[in-house]
This record gives structure tokens, sequence and C-alpha cells, in this order.
């Protein structure tokens, strides 16, 4: 008798908790793998000179879960893909970094080492493609919000008007409230040097110093963006950017010996002044032609690529936020 209560109790137990747990793992275990498999990539990093990434391209599925079990084989590398937000962050030889994420966008991706690994470091980068099983001809089509083909983006932008001493946006701030500036149009498509030649001719500024109408003009660059959005440019440039350009934008950065060309150095005010944010902007998307700059318009999006030029004029006028 006392077997047959004991097989009982355990029947029902079986039912009342192996019922739900069974629905819950059709719920959140199955059934998600049946919209898409699980995708176990093994990849290595090594220096572009040995090899880079292996493998250098990688295709999934539209649902699929990606998961990416990263070694590097010589020295530290990182791991970043572009436009998805994914950065592991620095990857130590003998160590295995693993990243998990469900691959919902069709479209190719740029994977690439994000800490200075070699002179060749830029070459660092290899393509993870999303299909769709479902529509295999589907692509997003992309447009870029500039455009290239009406920009100078590689020649010099010295210029004749451009500031002795680096422009302070809080002073320019307090002058923004005792006169009436001009309809200047969009900031983005103008240099610096043209603005301040527009608010100069203009009998508004007819009391001020060049040095005081300079400080109106870093603070319209300034005011122009937010305090956060020069923070994520400040992250994306110290990542990116500063092994050749500098940590303070001079130019001076560690890789740039190795280029073929000086890195420019942002904090000489006779050529910054001269170029406009749309300009800045394009370059980066589209690197520089036999510079040994990279492009980066298939890593960065585009809020992304404008939140650096935004961070870049600081090397050129002091913040309003930060003096």
């Amino acid at each position: 008798m006392y077997k047959q209560e004991l097989l009982a109790l355990c029947a029902l137990l079986i039912i009342v908790i192996g019922f739900p747990m069974s629905v819950f793992a059709y719920q959140y275990v199955y059934l998600p793998t049946t919209h898409g498999e699980i995708k176990v990539i093994d990849l290595v990093a090594r220096a572009p000179e040995a090899g880079g990434w292996d493998p250098e391209y990688i295709t999934v599925n539209r649902g699929d879960t990606v998961r990416l079990r990263i070694a590097a084989h010589d020295v530290v590398h990182g791991f970043a893909i572009g436009k998805l937000g994914i950065d592991v962050g620095s990857i130590i030889p003998g160590e295995v970094a693993t990243v998990e994420f469900v691959a919902n966008e069709v479209g190719q991706f740029t994977y690439y080492c994000n800490v200075w690994c070699s002179p060749y470091h830029y070459r660092m980068r290899g393509t993870l493609e999303v299909v769709d099983p479902a529509d295999p001809d589907a692509f997003p089509m992309t447009e870029e919000g500039v455009d290239f083909s009406e920009l100078d983006i590689d020649s010099p932008h010295e210029v004749e008007f451009y500031p002795a001493n680096r422009p302070s946006a809080a002073r320019g701030r307090a002058l923004s409230d005792q006169i009436e500036l001009p309809a200047l149009g969009d900031l983005r498509s103008q240099s610096p040097s043209a603005v301040f030649q527009t608010i100069r001719e203009g009998e508004a500024a007819a009391s001020l110093s060049d040095e005081e109408v300079w400080d109106l003009v870093a603070y319209l660059w300034s005011s122009a963006t937010t305090p956060e959005q020069r923070a994520q440019g400040e992250t994306l440039y110290a990542k990116n950017c500063a092994a050749c350009h500098g940590e303070t934008g001079g130019g001076d950065g560690p890789g740039g010996r190795y280029l073929e060309e000086q890195p420019i150095d942002f904090t000489d005010a006779r050529t910054m002044a001269g170029g406009s944010s749309e300009i800045y902007y394009a370059k980066i998307r589209r690197g520089g032609m036999g510079t040994g700059m990279p492009y980066w318009g298939t890593i960065f999006t585009e809020e992304e690529t404008w939140s650096i030029v935004d961070y870049l004029w600081t090397f050129l006028f002091r913040d309003a936020e930060t003096e």
C-alpha cells in the first residue's frame, strides 16, 4: 500500500512540476532555436603581417544565434563589430573571449581589432554577412547623408583667418547675449573661418575684437551639439583614432610614424579652421586616399561619425561645458 502511495505521489509531482517545466523549455529553449540555429564560430586574431583574422569572412542566417569564441595568438588584440554595438574589449594571448548575439539584421558588417597591435593595425578587418534564407536577394540599401562628390576632402584647407589663441565657447556664450548674430545657415557645411568673416563683417560685431569674434564662433560650434554626443565621440576617438592622431589631437600618435603621410594635426588652427564638419565627416567615412588612413564608413554609424566630428572641434575650441 505504501509503495503504491509513493508511486502516486511521484506521478503527481511529475505532473505538477514537470509539465510547467516542459512548457517553459518549449517556449524559451526549443522555440527560439527553431527560428534560427546556434552557430559557434572560432575566430583567431593574429597581427596583420601574420595573417590577421581567421576566418576573414563569416556568413550566418538571419535569426541565428551567433556565438563567437575569439582567441589572440600573438599580441593583445581587441574585437568589435561595427554598427552592431558589439565590443568585447582587449583579448589577452592565451585567453578566449566569448560574445553571443542574435543576427537579426540583414547586411554586411565589419569586425575589426580596436586595440593597437601592429603598424598595419588598420588591416585587421573581417566581414560578417547576415543573409535571409527566405529572401536571399534582400540587402539593405543605404545612402550617405553627405554627398562626397561635392566636397574637396583631400586638399589642405589652410586659411588666412584663424584664431591666434584657442577660442573660448564660454566667453562666446556670454557675448551672444549682447549682440544679434546674422543668419548663418547650416554650420556643418561651413568652415569656422568663413563664419568668422561673416560675423566680422556685420555691424553687430563692429565693436568686438577678433578674439571676441572667435569666441562667438567657438560658442556656435559648441552649441551645435550636446555633451553626450561629444562624450561618445571622445570614446570612439580614443579607441580608433588616437593611435595615429594622438591623444590630444596633435598628429603625434605612435602609429603615425608608419604612415606615408603625417596624420592631420587637429590642433593646428590654420588648417583646422579651414575645414567644415561635412569635410571631416566625409574624410572619416571614406578614408584618406594614399595616406594610410582607413575608411570607417562600414564601421561607424552616421550618428557615431558625427559625434567624432563634434569631438574633433574641441581640439580647436575650448568647450563651454568643460571650462
